[in-house]
């Protein structure tokens, strides 16, 4: 995931208006209102604290919320990793809530943390530092939080829970009520126990290292991170996972045609790999992807480049979609060619997001989960509206 993260941040005052995979080419053009009031909710029987954190819209100052609503800007320090000088958690006790009043803010994301609080610093800029979950040297390294993000834009309010990266055993939903209201169940419980249990159980089927991605503490789960954030801390790791694949894949297109469908009446473009290249018929072209650009959609021939055209945009989504679900090897139609039923049978598959899928009812396992074959279910756990009125995001 481009990484959730990378959509947000790219999301300012010329924001995607919709999510980046069957909307990426047109959204909504209504204005949404300036504010939007908001509840977070503990559902848990522990307290929590909450942060929200963000860039402003319209003067891309990078922010934070403090619990009684107002804005903090963050000033540039003299140095890096210096600790945020203001304490811009927001209780929320069990069972309990606090409401507040978002304005607009993009790149924003709403933490939380059991029975604790978080550390955040600032780096000159200013820049904010936010808790890493990979990172063992990390402050909030051993702590109990999770989040979710939002962009809320002059063209609407979208919010996602996000499995991209992590799962916690803090669970985060979401409603969002505007012109209609919108819901995205939590994970259940035990479904961080679930899903590390089914990492190891691959890693023992295939060898790779998918027990890797378990993070425990003593006897329970901490979190579950995603392929690509071990990857970011050992290059090795998964390295070679997709080579065989795509392998395949590219023989397979050099003598055959790639249809890929943007969706929405915009068309079908036609691709063949010639000379080592994945070449469509409006001059797109695709490099032949290493494990790392199919794992983070966002590095190599998968990078994220402002300058291309929505079409190449289109295509790449869709593409990378294909990789990670292994669909694009058994069907030259992408994405209508498999229905969800026929998503990660490959042997080599992202087997993150096969798990992480079997296990949560909705949400983000891969940056271009929200790419689906027409008339499937959008399985991606996004909320969006253009006449966004309250948004409620829960915990526990």
């Amino acid at each position: 995931m481009v990484t959730r993260r990378s959509f947000l941040a790219a999301a300012g005052a010329a924001a995607l208006a919709a999510p980046l995979g069957r909307g990426l080419l047109g959204g909504p053009a209504s204005a949404a209102a300036a504010t939007c009031a908001l509840t977070l909710a503990n559902h848990g029987s522990s307290p929590v604290n909450a942060y929200i954190t963000g860039r402003e819209q319209g003067t891309d100052k990078p922010m934070l919320l403090r619990a009684d609503g107002t804005p903090y800007h963050l000033e540039s320090p003299s140095g890096p990793q210096t600790p945020l000088p203001v304490d811009c958690s927001i209780p929320v006790g069990a069972g309990g809530e606090a409401n507040l009043t978002l304005s607009q803010m993009y790149a924003a994301r709403i933490y939380f943390v059991k029975n604790d609080k978080l550390d955040f610093y600032v780096n000159p800029g200013p820049a904010l530092v936010e808790p890493a979950f990979a990172n063992t040297s990390d402050a909030n390294y051993g702590r109990t939080w999770s989040f979710c993000e939002f962009t809320f834009n002059p063209s609407q309010l979208f919010a996602n829970i996000s499995y991209v990266d992590l799962l916690t055993a803090l669970p985060i939903g979401l409603e969002l009520v505007g012109d209609a209201t919108h819901t995205v169940a939590p994970a259940p419980a035990g479904a961080v126990g679930a899903v590390a249990d089914a990492l190891v159980a691959q890693k023992n089927a295939d060898g790779a290292p998918w027990d890797r991605l378990v993070i425990r503490n003593g006897d329970g789960v901490l979190r579950v991170i995603a392929p690509q954030d071990l990857m970011a801390s050992d290059s090795a790791a998964f390295s070679s996972y997709w080579d065989g694949y795509v392998g395949q894949v590219w023989d397979k297109y050099a003598t055959t045609d790639l249809r890929v469908d943007l969706q929405g009446g915009r068309g079908v473009l036609t691709g063949r790999v010639k000379g080592g290249v994945l070449t469509f018929n409006d001059g797109s072209t695709f490099a032949r992807p290493a494990s790392k650009d199919i794992f983070t959609c966002n590095d190599g021939p998968f990078a994220n480049n402002p300058a291309d055209s929505d079409i190449k945009k289109g295509l790449l989504a869709r593409i990378a979609a294909a990789f990670n679900r292994s669909t694009i090897l058994s069907s030259a139609d992408q994405p209508n060619g498999t229905p969800e039923s026929g998503f990660y049978q490959a042997p080599t598959t992202n087997h993150w997001a096969r798990i992480v899928h079997a296990h949560t009812p909705i949400g983000y396992a891969f940056p271009y989960d929200d790419v689906c074959p027409d008339g499937q279910p959008d399985v991606s756990g996004a909320a969006s509206d253009g006449n966004p009125r309250h948004l409620t995001v829960s915990v526990g």
